[in-house]
């Protein structure tokens, strides 16, 4: 097997070539004049044949300058190819995925997107709405490397940090009687009420909470029109604190008791890999602004 070319060698032959002068190339590399004589000597017997004219400074023979073009190339990829490594190794290159549950996806999720762009500009970042389900099979799959999910059975699969304890509450019309009432409503008293179904209900299903539930005559994915639907009155619906409505939105979000439904959100990764740090970045960002969004829509931090 041939011996590698030195790249520090190449650049002392490049400087030399390009000032016909080994003592700049020296200095430009910080080293003595002997060690570049001795480096290009070495060169020469790698190539098997003088590369600078004998007695000359410095002037290239017809070998030296049929590969000064090729070392020049080599030079370029390899500096291009380092810097790159280096940005990865820093942190601002590095492609980003996640996935996040829908209940996040509309408010949170873009504030969280906002700030990482903002101190990571040049990272291209895909973000994915999934149910929490698929959020856990897209991080073991390797499809995204940070996913933000309710605790579920696969949690044990995958390294996951809880954040909040989200409890589940009604969200109707303000002037709807069951918003009226001071105090918490029971899940019993949803009997009579029209539901509308959304992502979350999955979480719900076979608790034994009635009401239709685990059946509901209409289901809409989407947040936005789920929330649309309720200010349309086309019915109430179940979500969790950290989805409740915004203050103006003209809807009321009332606690839900007997029993009180809750389910753990956290951030979750793949276990035992060590992230890219463009990656772990994104990982340390979500925890801190899930943990503020949790205080501030008032749900319990874990």
């Amino acid at each position: 097997m041939p011996t590698p070319l030195k790249i520090q060698h190449l650049r002392q032959f490049l400087m030399a070539a390009d000032h016909g002068s080994f003592r700049v190339a020296a200095q430009g590399t910080f080293r003595s004049q002997a060690a570049v004589s001795a480096a290009m000597q070495d060169l020469e017997q790698q190539l098997g044949a003088p590369l600078f004219e004998p007695g000359k400074r410095a002037q290239l023979t017809a070998l030296g300058q049929a590969v000064a073009p090729l070392f020049r190339e080599l030079l370029a990829t390899h500096d291009r190819v380092l810097d790159a490594a280096r940005q990865y190794g820093m942190g601002s290159q590095g492609p980003v995925a996640l996935a996040v549950m829908p209940s996040l996806a509309d408010e949170w999720l873009p504030r969280l997107l906002e700030r990482y762009a903002r101190s990571h500009p040049d990272i291209r970042i895909r973000a994915l709405d999934e149910t929490s389900p698929e959020v856990h099979r897209l991080v073991l799959a390797g499809d995204v490397q940070v996913g933000v999910a309710g605790q579920s059975p696969r949690t044990a699969e995958v390294a996951f940090t809880p954040v909040a304890r989200d409890a589940f509450g009604l969200v109707c019309k303000k002037s709807h009687p069951l918003a009226r009432r001071r105090g918490p409503v029971t899940w019993a008293a949803l009997a009579d009420e029209r539901l509308i179904g959304n992502a979350t209900f999955e979480t719900l299903k076979n608790r034994q909470l009635g009401s239709g539930i685990d059946d509901p005559a209409i289901v809409v994915s989407n947040r936005a029109s789920l929330l649309a639907s309720v200010v349309g009155g086309l019915g109430v619906t179940v979500l969790p604190v950290l989805a409740r409505p915004a203050a103006g939105s003209g809807l009321a979000f009332v606690p839900l008791v007997e029993p009180v439904v809750e389910r753990i959100v956290g951030v979750l990764t793949r276990k035992e890999e060590t992230l890219l740090p463009s990656v772990a970045a994104m990982h340390a960002l979500a925890l801190r602004s899930l943990a503020q969004f949790t205080r501030r829509k008032g749900a319990v931090l874990v």
